[in-house]
């Protein structure tokens, strides 16, 4: 039997862009989140006693890697090395291989995988013979098939195993398409376990073979709710298992609530309080959406929108916090907006969202505007997020400007 973690994503230091107003305090505790859940992650391995750990890419958040998360990093990964537990390490594109005079020296249990594909091959404290095979990207754009340039097994192993920072083409997603493959490239190489990063979601591909995304450590906003962690994978002759491990610091949440029959400003106060979560040690960052009726008053309307409301409604104790970080209002003649834009211009509204959607074209039209700004390069690393919410305030827009005039065609 061979005993791993799979990892991935873990985005040391993220910046937690697009938090705004937050205590200074709670905002320090969220940014220390990332480095908490890899803290997390180094735990689980010391305590299964794992054989190796797997980490397929975006360990940093950024290409030039801070010192405070590379003299993290080195802590963490010297634990392991004093445990006899080697680690294996892809760099994705936010962390890509750069001068390496910038960066600090690893431990002697870490192998960095370079810019080509090639196997490492390695033998368990039970005798076990495994091969891995993986590359780390050398720019944040990677778009070749490398996939093709995976070995097919190795059958002087006992297992093999493949680490692969990319996207399933097929795949329904926001993140970008680098490194491209599909689940017959990955079944015809015969390995017995493929640890996949990028996609920030668990998710299992295949069974036969075993194939992971195992999601990303910790969080980072609102499109990123509930558990996150890693895998604790055994594979054995006779069969093998996978065990979530939830290794988040703090949790994101989504809330939405239909307040369309309230009419008062209390019910509607002790609903939202109802709503939140009321655990200790919760530690949860709240999305709250709430709809409400044409015939809510303006006055109650004005207040939900007061900062002061929902400063009422935060929790923030010396062991735990539940904090709303956003908070959005819909009316609920707008639920039907955005299909009266498809039913008044069907071929014209789908065709631009289509279009839209696709990267190089959402490149193009953001070029021109991203460039003049000094946060133009951040943009292509968190181009996913960037695209999301882009998306979203459009169809708001369109649903202000439009919405009264086509809901009278209508």
């Amino acid at each position: 039997m061979v005993k791993y973690i799979h990892a991935a994503d873990i985005h040391l230091d993220s910046p937690f862009k697009g938090l705004k107003n937050i205590p200074e305090a709670l905002f320090d505790r969220i940014k220390a989140s990332t480095f908490n859940s890899f803290k997390n992650l180094i735990d689980a391995a010391l305590y299964h006693q794992v054989d190796f750990v797997l980490l397929a890419g975006d360990i940093y958040d950024l290409e030039d890697r801070s010192i405070r998360a590379q003299v993290f990093l080195r802590k963490e990964l010297e634990r392991l090395n004093e445990a006899d537990i080697d680690v294996f390490i892809i760099h994705g594109n936010h962390d890509y291989l750069t001068n390496d005079e910038l960066h600090l020296s690893l431990p002697e249990n870490v192998f960095v995988f370079g810019p080509k594909v090639e196997t490492e091959l390695i033998e368990t404290r039970r005798h076990e013979k495994v091969a891995i095979s993986g590359f780390s990207y050398d720019r944040n754009w990677v778009k070749e098939r490398k996939i093709t340039e995976y070995p097919s097994r190795d059958h002087t192993s006992d297992f093999h195993i493949g680490i692969l920072h990319g996207f399933m083409e097929g795949h329904n997603t926001a993140h970008a398409r680098y490194a491209p493959f599909t689940l017959n490239e990955l079944r015809e190489k015969d390995y017995d376990y493929w640890a996949l990063g990028h996609i920030h979601k668990k998710q299992q591909l295949s069974k036969e073979p075993l194939i992971y995304y195992s999601g990303n450590t910790q969080g980072r906003h609102k499109n990123e709710t509930g558990e996150k962690g890693c895998l604790l994978i055994e594979l054995k002759t006779t069969g093998e298992s996978v065990t979530f491990i939830p290794t988040a610091d703090i949790k994101w949440q989504s809330i939405a609530l239909d307040l369309t029959l309230f009419k008062s400003m209390a019910e509607i106060f002790d609903e939202i309080k109802k709503s939140l979560p009321n655990k200790k040690y919760s530690d949860t960052l709240i999305d709250l959406n709430l709809k409400i009726s044409k015939n809510t008053p303006e006055t109650i309307v004005e207040r939900l929108q007061d900062p002061v409301f929902l400063d009422n409604l935060q929790v923030i104790e010396d062991t735990s916090f539940t904090y709303i970080v956003s908070s959005k209002i819909t009316h609920e003649n707008n639920e039907d907006l955005i299909s009266s834009l498809v039913n008044a211009y069907p071929m014209a509204f789908r065709k631009a969202l289509k279009a839209i959607d696709e990267e190089d074209e959402f490149k193009k039209i953001t070029h021109d505007f991203f460039s003049k700004y000094a946060y133009a390069k951040y943009v292509e690393k968190d181009q996913e997020n960037i695209k999301e919410t882009s998306l979203d305030l459009a169809k708001q827009i369109l649903m202000q400007d439009l919405g009264e005039e086509i809901s009278h065609e209508n």
